[in-house]
């Protein structure tokens, strides 16, 4: 999980788009495609580390940003 903060850290930073996209090959490494409550983990991870999961589809993709003005909910 740290590795994957850690991606998701630098490429906001690097982002002209202010978020990162991590795709379904990747998720699956730490939230297998079937486990229950999915995006609700990856919520949470997100959270735990800063961020925030701004969308998630199944078997496409998650995307991860900064709350806006550094807000945490």
């Amino acid at each position: 999980m740290e590795r994957l903060a850690r991606h998701i850290r630098s490429q906001l930073q690097l982002s002209e788009w202010m978020h990162c996209a991590v795709y379904e090959h990747e998720l699956q490494r730490l939230w297998p495609l079937g486990e229950r409550d999915r995006e609700a983990k990856m919520a949470q991870f997100a959270k735990e580390y800063g961020f925030r999961l701004r969308y998630y589809s199944k078997g496409i993709c998650a995307i991860f940003d900064e709350w806006p003005g550094g807000l945490r909910i």
